[in-house]
Order: structure tokens, then C-alpha cells, then sequence
């Protein structure tokens, strides 16, 4: 087993002048022995492909999280099913108890004729219009049918205590120029010209008259025929709550009517003519099995609901790890693609079939035919080629959306777009219509190929007709279904169904190729998801172009591996500098020209004119500006900068995450711009934000991206990682999920994930952030030994880190390096040398002032308040230190009553370059 074992007083990686600047600052590490495992290629399987074991790490991941979510596990696979069955089994009783049997039906007593209502329920309206002219007649008014008209009124009005006009005098009148009127009131009994009249009007005014009454009485051989036809509005007076509603009103006309007639034909006045009716209906037997009729009406709308649960849980489950970059994190560890894809592939079709068998077997235990019947296998295979489709068109959605709630209301509008779909499609006619071989053949494959529950519904129906339970409108009776055998998948429905209506004109396809097309659906959808994760832009905007696959270097791979000198000259010509590097500090300028230098850079990291814009037009905004530099190995590069300097944009662009706008990287012989995915192995990264799986151990993270790198489980890796735990003081809680974590102890994960596979480059975006100083001490210290061989790049806002791990720093602003060098370099640059505070008595203030003046010639004196008093010296000055120094020790004149000493800090020098880049920012060529 390889190992590193360090004391601290055998350091020897810093320069000499360097070392005892830094000891000072490094008080930190312990005097103890420290030691770090190192990653050994014992831990690589050698037989096992690295593609294979990634796909095995991460379906590992997949299943130890759905293990502790198994909750919701549960209620996908088992409780959505039986909640779907328990909802057809209440809409059957529903339909059972609307069609029970009534073997004692109670009489209903007629009443008379009611008020008439207008659109809306408003009392413009006409209860009666009457004439004795029939069809387009010209006759005289008949003083006979208006009599019979005054007894219907009379009578009707004592039965509904009514008092409606029962002098036919002062009825109303209308001639045909009345046609045109519009009725503002309630209207009893109006006399008009003839029947066309009646006809004529009632188009004109819909819903405005509620009776039309046609007289023809004729006298033969003095035997008097009296005859009416009654007008009636059936749309206007239908109620399906009630049973005789429509019925009993045209009888309660009859009825009134003919006691009018036999009153004025009885030829007294004084004569009293009732007729009391009573109605009952004969008693009707209730349809065995009508629930379950009614039932699978709605059976293919809720079990399309089952897989869309798994569908809408799927499109969350992906997306959530693009928003909160966790895939992106596996990604730079050196995951495929391919591998990602691949593994959630295969969850959702354990997940979808497990959900099929139970939905099968629950149906079956509620014994409804559509189960019962069914070939098992057929049953399968429509619930489960159904789900990974739509598992497959989940996928693709994916790769358009970058936020959970986002994607989650797309399966919800979805979910309702597939209720709408359903219920148009359920029906045998429009469904058949559609798969008929006579239809229109580009929009039966369209829907096809693009909709999969286009061909759900499509088997469904096919299913359903023949082996669930059916009702004749003919005879008025249920049909028992027959069994739906597996050789039936092969026949046309008009071959299995016998009553289908106009069967042969169908000429339907066989269910078989609904299956196909359920086959082809999962196809085109998995293969779109893979093409447009590469070429539409992740969050960090990278991408590929949109005819990637039809690269040599796609199907061939492509020799990484790029001379450096050929890249430096290259990179120069293609992406020329858009500064003025004139204007940069000497030190600046100088680490420019190394960089660029084919003969003189042998450093294994190098940036040439990296450049990041954001934006266009007047909206551009330039993060980074033409950036060049080098890092050498057993070297920690510390970026410093403000907010929005830059740094975080240029760790994502050495990454690969980001594209840069221009300018390239090469890392050891690799370009990260024309072959991201080849650095990988040799890259870690800790991003800014803790990217973890809250119900993942610490142990579980370091696996899962040690089988990224390749490893699998065995006791030697074991005891690699927790070597590694133990480093950062998390071995204790190892076994601990990340969501118990304080902030420091996820950035101290984050941090040993990023060295796991001991890579040659590695990112450290703000390491420590949220850490108290004691276990921020631990971390510094394992990087200050784990650097030897390797290139860190360190970004951080804590300068006291800077001073303590930085090899080399450099201060950005406004995307440009405005100071470069070893902390000793720039403090001795841009520091404002030494300071010394004295404190005087204030009656010798002004001779001590002398004093100081005649022993060190050009002090400044930074701070004079009350005898207090701050010097500044600076660096040109150190000769002077020595001898002012022993005169302040020594005290000769008893002028000092304390004083001290105290280097310019890092705090300082950044505060200076970056005060002096807001007056002299550098343009632009």
C-alpha cells in the first residue's frame, strides 16, 4: 500500500526564503504524525469494464435511496393500483345502485298544467297559443274551440290555484305581423292565425312558448269529431331527475284538454267534468353485472393514472439532481452519460414492472371480467410496454427543463391531456375509426409513433370489448365477456367482436401493432432524450453540437493526447488577446509570456487567453478577460477576488462545465475545449455548493464516486475512504446520512469527494466556507500534504487560508489577474511594509517624534492620537528596523511606555490591488 508519511518538521516542498516566511502561519499542524493513504490501483477491477462497474455503483445509489423512501416506493408500486381499483369498484356500486330493481313502484297523481318559464328561468314567456286553423289555413276564429280553451283554463286553474285569464274576450289576438314580437312578460293563452303561424314563431323564439295547440273539429253526419295536435318543447321540459317528467306533462295537457271538451260538448255549463288519473310504473328488475358495464366506461381513464403516478415521480427524480448539480458533480468524477441514462432505465422498469403485476393481481382479487378474462401475459405487457414508454417520454422531458416545479407541472398538464385523450378515444367507434387501414394512414402513425396512450387505448378497447362484461341496447341485457386469449393479440377486433356496429367497414388493425407502436414510442423517446441531453445547454450552458453523432471521433473516440507546444502556438493564432497586457502588473506580463512560451512552459496545467462573456449585445457582460497562466504540480494556486471577479466562472470552465467563449485549457496533454470528458480522470472538484444526496453516509458518497473512478467494493478501499474520513474528523459519523450534517462537516465531504481517485488536478471552490477554525486547521492540513504530485486550484475569501496554503496567489478583478506570486512576493509589492504603534507620553510626544524621525529618515507616520502612535515602514526601509527597534527596547530616554511590531497582512495587499484597479481598470482592445 502506497503511503505519505509527514511530520511537520520535515517539511521540505517550500523554497528556503519561503519556509520561514511561512512558518509562522503553518503553527497549525500538529507535531503528530500524519498520514495519508493514498488510491492504489489494486482498488480497479481489471476484468470488469469502467462502464459496467459505473452502472453498478449507480444503480447501488438508486437502490439504497429508494430503500429509505420506500414510503413512497410503496405507494407507487402497491397503493396507487388498489386506490384506482377501490375507485372502479365505488363508481360500480354506483352504477349497481342506480339500476337495482323497484318491484313496487309507488302511483304518482297527475297534476295539471304548470307556468311556463323563459330562457334563463325568466317569466318572459307563453304558456298556450291556439288556433283552429291547421297548416297555413285562412279560417274565421271558432267560438267553440275558444269555449273549450276558457273550460281548459278554469279547471286547470282550480287544480294549480292558478289564476290565469278565463275570458277568451280579452285573450290576446295576434295576426301575422305579430310574428316579429318578443315577448316581455308572461303570456296565458294567445289566439294566432294558424298552425304555420305556431311553427313559424317557435323557430323564431326559441324556448319562449311552452305549449302549441292545433284545433280541427268536424262535423259529420251530425257525429262531431273533435281533433288537436299538441306542440311541444321536449328539450325545454327534460329533467333526468325526474323519471315521467316529460311524459306526464303531455298527459296533464291530454288530460285538461279532453275534460274541456266533454264539458262543452255536455252542453250544460253548470256540468262538472273531472278526470283524476294516477300513473305507476310496472316494476322494473335490475341488470346483473350493470355496475362493472358502467365501470369500464371509466376504467381506462384511471388506470391510465397508475403509470402516470411513476411518470410524474420519474420527471422530479431526474430533474432534481440537474437543479441541485449532483448529476453534474458525478459527471467531472468521470461518469458516461450512457451510464446515467442507462441506470435510470432500468429502476423505472423494475418500478414499472412491479407496478403491472401487482396492478394484475389486485385486479384480480377484486374480480373484475377485464382481469379475470385476460391473459395474464396480455395484461403485462399493456401495463407494462405502456409505463416505459411513457417512462421513455418522461426521459426526454428531462433533458428540456432544469427545474423540478417546472417539470413537475409538465407531468401534470400532461396527466390532464391524457384524461382528455382517453375519454375521446375510449369508445369502440372513434377509436376503431382511427385505427381503421381506411383512415388516414399519416395521422394514425403520427399518433402512433408520438402518443403512447394513443395505442393504450387502442389495446384497452380491444380487451375490454371481448372480455369484460358489455350491455345490449337491443335486448337491454348484460353480456358475459369471453376469455381474451394471447393468440387473440394476432386478430383484428371486427374478427373477435361481434357487435360492433358496421364491423367489416372498420377493417382495424390487430392489437399486436399497438404493442409495436408502444415499443416504438419507448424507442424514439429514449433516443431523443440521449440526443438532446447532449445538445441542448445545461445549466452551466455546455453542449455539444447537433450533429455530434456524426463525428468520426463520437463512434471512434479521438487521441486525447495533444502536443503542447503545437497547442500553445495554436491556441495564440486562434484566440488572440482582446487586452492590453501592457497595462497589467510586470509580474502579470511576466506569467503571460511563460505561459505562452512553447520552449520555456513545461508546466503540466496551462490557460491561454481564457475568455467568458455572458449575454449579447448591450446585455454582455465579460466574466473573464484573456486569462493565461501555468500551474505546476506539488502547487496550491489560491484565487482571490471579490464576488463576481471571475474565479468561480474559471473553476467551472477548467472543469468542463462551462464552455468558455473563447481561449482553451490544457491539462496534461488534454484539451478540456475539444475533449471535456478526457480530463475527467484526471480531475476532482469541490464545488461552491455542497452537491450531496441528503440520504446518502459519508461512507456511501465516497463509494458511489470511488465506482466512478472505476473501484469496486472490497476491504482495502475500505479502509482507503476511511482514511480518508478520518483526515477531515468525519470517520465518527460515517455512517450518518448528509442531512444531518452541520455546513462545515458537508463542506469537509465535499472536499475528500473531490480527492477520491487521487486525481492530478484538482478544484477547491471555497473549501472551508461554514467550518469552525479547528477542523478548518484539519482540512488545510490534508491538502498541504496531499498536494505533492498535484495542481490545486483554491478559491477562497478567507485570507488567513490564502497566507496558510498558497504556493502561489493571485488576485483577480473584473475578470482580469492584476497580481501574481508567493505570498512574501506580494506582501513585499503591494504591502505597506511594517508597522509599529508606540505609545508615548504625551508630554514627550513631539521629542520622540524627532527621535524617530533622525533614526529612520522618510517614516511615515500613519496615526497620531493622544500619545498613541502608528508608523509605517516600508520594505526599502528594513535596514532602519534593527537599530530603532533596540532604542524602543531599550528605552534610553524613557520616552516609550510600550510598543510593537507587526508585519503588513494579506488583508491589506488585496485591499491595495483591488483599490488600485478601481481607478485603472483595464480596456479592451
Amino acid at each position: 500500500m502506497n503511503r505519505i508519511i509527514h511530520k511537520r518538521n520535515n517539511n521540505n516542498t517550500k523554497n528556503d526564503n519561503k519556509k520561514e516566511d511561512k512558518d509562522t502561519s503553518k503553527s497549525y499542524i500538529d507535531d503528530d504524525s500524519f498520514e495519508i493513504q493514498l488510491w492504489s490501483k489494486d482498488f480497479l477491477n481489471s476484468t470488469t469494464g469502467l462502464w459496467i462497474i459505473q452502472l453498478k455503483t449507480l444503480l447501488k445509489k438508486h437502490f439504497i435511496l429508494q430503500s429509505r423512501s420506500w414510503k413512497t416506493v410503496l405507494f407507487l408500486i402497491v397503493i396507487s393500483p388498489l386506490i384506482v381499483m377501490l375507485l372502479l369498484k365505488f363508481v360500480s356500486y354506483l352504477f349497481t345502485f342506480l339500476t337495482e330493481s323497484e318491484l313496487h313502484p309507488s302511483k304518482i297523481s297527475l297534476n295539471g298544467v304548470d307556468n311556463c318559464y323563459g330562457p334563463e328561468g325568466s317569466n318572459e314567456c307563453i304558456n298556450f297559443m291556439f288556433t283552429n286553423c291547421v297548416d297555413s289555413n285562412v279560417c274565421q276564429r271558432d267560438n267553440a274551440i275558444d269555449q273549450i280553451m276558457s273550460n281548459f283554463v278554469e279547471a286547470n286553474n282550480k287544480r294549480m290555484n292558478y289564476n290565469w285569464e278565463t275570458d277568451y274576450n280579452k285573450w290576446e289576438n295576434w295576426d301575422n305581423d305579430k310574428l316579429k314580437i318578443q315577448v316581455k312578460e308572461r303570456h296565458d293563452v294567445i289566439h294566432v292565425p294558424n298552425g304555420k303561424f305556431i311553427y313559424d314563431y317557435v323557430a323564431e323564439h326559441q324556448n319562449y312558448t311552452n305549449y302549441g295547440l292545433i284545433f280541427d273539429i268536424k262535423n259529420t253526419n251530425g257525429v262531431t269529431n273533435y281533433r288537436y295536435q299538441v306542440l311541444y318543447n321536449s328539450t325545454a321540459h327534460f329533467n333526468s331527475t325526474e323519471r315521467h317528467s316529460l311524459s306526464m306533462r303531455i298527459v296533464s295537457v291530454a288530460r285538461g284538454l279532453d275534460e274541456a271538451i266533454v264539458k262543452y260538448a255536455n252542453s250544460n255549463p253548470n256540468a262538472t267534468t273531472k278526470f283524476n288519473i294516477e300513473v305507476k310504473d310496472f316494476p322494473t328488475i335490475g341488470y346483473e353485472g350493470y355496475g362493472e358495464v358502467g365501470m369500464m366506461y371509466y376504467a381506462p381513464i384511471v388506470f391510465f393514472c397508475i403509470s402516470m403516478v411513476i411518470f410524474v415521480h420519474l420527471l422530479s427524480s431526474v430533474v432534481s439532481e440537474k437543479e441541485t448539480k449532483v448529476r453534474y458533480s458525478m459527471e467531472m468524477m468521470g461518469l458516461k452519460r450512457s451510464v446515467y441514462w442507462t441506470s435510470w432505465a432500468i429502476l423505472y422498469i423494475i418500478y414499472y414492472a412491479l407496478n403491472a403485476i401487482f396492478t394484475i393481481i389486485i385486479g384480480k382479487l377484486f374480480g373484475y371480467s377485464f382481469f379475470l378474462k385476460t391473459d395474464s401475459m396480455v395484461l403485462f405487457l399493456l401495463f407494462f410496454l405502456y409505463g416505459i414508454a411513457m417512462g421513455a417520454a418522461a426521459m426526454f422531458i428531462t433533458t428540456l427543463v432544469n427545474r423540478t416545479k417546472t417539470a413537475v407541472l409538465i407531468g401534470i398538464s400532461i396527466l390532464i391531456i391524457g384524461f382528455v385523450f382517453i375519454y375521446l378515444f375510449c369508445g369502440e367507434k372513434m377509436s376503431y375509426t382511427l385505427w381503421s387501414e381506411n383512415a388516414n394512414p399519416i395521422y394514425r402513425k403520427i399518433f402512433s409513433c408520438l402518443i403512447p396512450f394513443f395505442n393504450f387505448t387502442k389495446i384497452f378497447v380491444d380487451i375490454k370489448y371481448k372480455a369484460s362484461v358489455n350491455y345490449n341496447m337491443a335486448t337491454a341485457s348484460v353480456i358475459e365477456g369471453e376469455e381474451y386469449k394471447w393468440y387473440d393479440i394476432y386478430n383484428k377486433p371486427d374478427n373477435l367482436i361481434d357487435d360492433i356496429e358496421n364491423a367489416d367497414s372498420y377493417d382495424i388493425e390487430p392489437t399486436i401493432h399497438a404493442f409495436y407502436y408502444l415499443l416504438v414510442n419507448t424507442l424514439i423517446f429514449f433516443v431523443l432524450s440521449l440526443y438532446c441531453d447532449n445538445i441542448i445547454p445545461n445549466i452551466y450552458g455546455n453542449k455539444k453540437p447537433f450533429y455530434y453523432f456524426l463525428l468520426p471521433s463520437y463512434w471512434k473516440g479521438e487521441n486525447s493526447y495533444i502536443s503542447d507546444k503545437q497547442w500553445i502556438k495554436e491556441t495564440q493564432e486562434k484566440y488572440p488577446c482582446k487586452i492590453d497586457i501592457n497595462k497589467l502588473d510586470d509580474d502579470v506580463k511576466e506569467s503571460y509570456k511563460y505561459t505562452c512560451s512553447a520552449k520555456l512552459n513545461k508546466d503540466p496545467v496551462k490557460i491561454i487567453n481564457l475568455r467568458k462573456e455572458f449575454g449579447k449585445f448591450r446585455n454582455k457582460k465579460v466574466a473573464v478577460k484573456n486569462t493565461c497562466l501555468s500551474v505546476n504540480k506539488d502547487m496550491v494556486l489560491v484565487l482571490l477576488g471579490q464576488n463576481g471577479a471571475g474565479k468561480s466562472t474559471t473553476m467551472n470552465i477548467i472543469s468542463g462545465l462551462s464552455p468558455s467563449s473563447a481561449g482553451d485549457i490544457l491539462i496534461y496533454n488534454k484539451s478540456v475545449k475539444k475533449n471535456p470528458e478526457a480530463i475527467q480522470s484526471d480531475l476532482g472538484i469541490c464545488p461552491q455548493d455542497d452537491i450531496l444526496f441528503k440520504d446518502l453516509t459519508a461512507m456511501e458518497h465516497l463509494k458511489l464516486y470511488s465506482g466512478l473512478k472505476g473501484a469496486e467494493d472490497s476491504n482495502e478501499l475500505n479502509e482507503f475512504l476511511n482514511n480518508r474520513l478520518k483526515a477531515v474528523q468525519l470517520y465518527t459519523v460515517r455512517n450518518a446520512r448528509s442531512k444531518t450534517y452541520s455546513g462545515g462537516m458537508k463542506r469537509r465531504l465535499s472536499m475528500i469527494i473531490s480527492t477520491i481517485g487521487d486525481p492530478k488536478v484538482i478544484l477547491l471552490d471555497e473549501p472551508t466556507t461554514g467550518m469552525d477554525p479547528v477542523n478548518r486547521r484539519y482540512v488545510w492540513r490534508f491538502i498541504e500534504e496531499f498536494k505533492k504530485d498535484r495542481s490545486i486550484f483554491l478559491t477562497t475569501h478567507s485570507m488567513e487560508e490564502a497566507d496558510a496554503l498558497g504556493d502561489e496567489i493571485i488576485i483577480m478583478s473584473d475578470g482580469v489577474i492584476k497580481a501574481i506570486g508567493d505570498c512574501t512576493h506580494l506582501k513585499n509589492k503591494f504591502g505597506n511594509g511594517y508597522h509599529i504603534s508606540v505609545i508615548v507620553d504625551i508630554n514627550n510626544v513631539e521629542k520622540f517624534k524627532a527621535v524617530a524621525s533622525k533614526m529612520v529618515p522618510g517614516i511615515h507616520l500613519a496615526d497620531d492620537s493622544a500619545g498613541a502612535l502608528l508608523y509605517e515602514l516600508s520594505y526599502e526601509q528594513t535596514n532602519y528596523i534593527p537599530g530603532f527597534v533596540k532604542y524602543l527596547d531599550e528605552n534610553p530616554d524613557n520616552y516609550v511606555n510600550n510598543w510593537g511590531m507587526s508585519q503588513t497582512t494579506l488583508e491589506e495587499v488585496f485591499l491595495n490591488v483591488i483599490h488600485g484597479n478601481s481607478t485603472n481598470k483595464s480596456k479592451e482592445e
